[in-house]
């Protein structure tokens, strides 16, 4: 039976006969994760199974304290949250999926969510697969009327549906990421876009900071007030098939270039060597670290290595199995939201990052600066270890390798070399507080060509050549994974 509002049960008996409390269950997420609102209840008929019966949750995200953070991409960041708490809990109390709205949750009087109406609203679409809004009924209000059908609202909607390529009518509620599909590679397209249309220098701010239609137009109409107008040079670079190409081959802007570390200085040196031999130390006593294929590296020209990504130790244990020449010549393509914002104006940090050659990223702002200076040390003969799954898997399988990989190993040609890395999801997986003692293994593969890996992607019926180099490269490393 589901849980009812005010004055009847609220508790859920699940199939088992095991008793579920609502609230209990949605307070635990709601610490987990930056959640302004949340509805657990059961849906019945998934997969096509009338009888089956799975715990799920329609989330109303917290979305100042996704601004703080500058992060928009609402359900990575949500299931990555879940995925690393959900373990504590005992298995049929976790959560088996969630929807995502913008939109404010019904509550009765006392507030008490209308568990019953989020139910009937929802189910319906969860059991179809549908992700995203919900219809809209009604009349638009007055100033949603006038910012949709003004000259700004009209150009944008125009963009919006050129990228997406989606025949439906574009709302102002609509969530980019959630109902639109724009991922951070997409809102780099949008935001090129967008000053092409316009003819005007938008800020990427603008663009990586829209949560909905809404947000995006307001954030255009705004900009365009002090914007500058773009060169001939800038309107080229903003269209046209080789655009990644062309956007890739822009050099890092000062910041971004002042924070990449190419040269050998002897405090640099010594500093890498330190925390290398560290590493070394750490992997050997505790994890009792085997390499394999170290030979496949190359020694000369640049080349991206890719793991498959489950842990805090996948980093320190590929710098650990390196042969120390090519392991001084690599760079860290790392993800930074939650641990590094907050002390970036830290000098100390910023030449601590530098001397160990981290290229920090987020999904959300700078990818693109990010994207350029991963290019930039591969033109200049550096390596660069890429994690294309983007975050750490919470199950040890290799998950869908991220567009931002493929564009890059397409545009730069350097060649890449699969690494597996097995037991450290064991050692200290994504929802381990603490690592505990497990044997790891690193395998590096022979290198592979980027034109082989599209040829084979495309076979396999890729979308396109960014793509179909993510699927052949993926294929290659879950096959090397799983050699014994």
């Amino acid at each position: 039976m589901e849980a009812l509002n005010a004055g009847f049960k609220d508790f859920i008996i699940l199939k088992s006969g095991q008793r579920i409390y609502p609230e209990e269950i949605e307070a635990f997420y709601r610490k987990a994760a930056p959640i302004k609102d949340i509805c657990v209840f059961t849906v019945s008929g998934m997969g096509g199974v009338k009888k089956s019966k799975v715990l799920w949750a329609v989330i109303q995200p917290d979305l100042a304290q996704f601004r703080e953070f500058a992060e928009v991409n609402l359900r990575l960041v949500l299931k990555e949250k879940f995925d690393n708490a959900s373990p504590s809990l005992p298995s049929y109390k976790r959560i088996k999926g969630f929807t995502v709205t913008l939109e404010d949750l019904p509550h009765i009087r006392f507030g008490k969510l209308k568990r019953y109406v989020i139910k009937n609203m929802y189910e319906s679409r969860v059991v179809a697969g549908t992700k995203g809004s919900l219809p809209v009924s009604g009349e638009l209000l007055e100033d949603d009327a006038i910012l949709i059908g003004s000259e700004i609202g009209i150009k944008t909607l125009e963009c919006l549906k050129e990228l997406c390529g989606i025949r439906r009518p574009i709302i102002l509620e609509d969530s980019l990421e959630l109902d639109l599909g724009i991922d951070s590679l997409g809102r780099v397209e949008l935001a090129s876009g967008l000053e092409l249309a316009f003819s005007a220098d938008i800020k990427d701010e603008v663009v990586s900071r829209a949560f909905s239609v809404k947000d995006l137009i307001l954030g255009v109409t705004d900009a365009l007030s002090g914007a500058k107008g773009i060169s001939l040079d800038d309107q080229a670079l903003s269209s046209g098939p080789d655009y990644w190409k062309k956007s890739l081959q822009v050099p890092p802007k000062e910041e971004h270039l002042g924070a990449l570390e190419l040269g050998n200085g002897f405090f640099a040196r010594l500093f890498r060597f330190t925390i290398t031999a560290i590493f070394s130390l750490i992997m050997r006593l505790f994890f009792s670290i085997k390499v394999e294929g170290q030979e496949n590296v190359p020694k000369e020209g640049a080349c991206i290595l890719y793991p498959n990504h489950t842990s805090f130790l996948d980093g320190p244990a590929i710098a650990a199995s390196l042969p120390h020449r090519r392991g001084f010549q690599i760079f860290y393509f790392i993800f930074i939201p939650y641990f590094f914002r907050p002390f970036i104006k830290s000098r100390l940090l910023r030449n601590i990052v530098k001397m160990e050659r981290f290229i920090p990223f987020d999904f959300s702002t700078h990818f693109l600066e990010s994207l350029r200076s991963c290019y930039y040390v591969l033109d200049h003969g550096k390596n660069l270890c890429f994690f294309p799954e983007g975050i750490r898997s919470s199950t040890g399988v290799v998950g869908k390798f991220k567009s931002g990989f493929g564009i890059l190993a397409k545009e730069t040609g350097a060649k890449l070399v699969p690494v597996a890395i097995e037991g450290a999801h064991e050692a200290w997986g994504s929802a381990a507080k603490y690592p505990r003692r497990y044997p790891i293994r690193v395998r590096f593969g022979k290198p592979l060509l980027v034109k082989d890996l599209e040829k084979e992607g495309l076979t396999c019926g890729s979308r396109d050549c960014y793509d179909a180099i993510c699927v052949a490269a993926r294929k290659a490393l879950v096959e090397l994974k799983d050699k014994r």
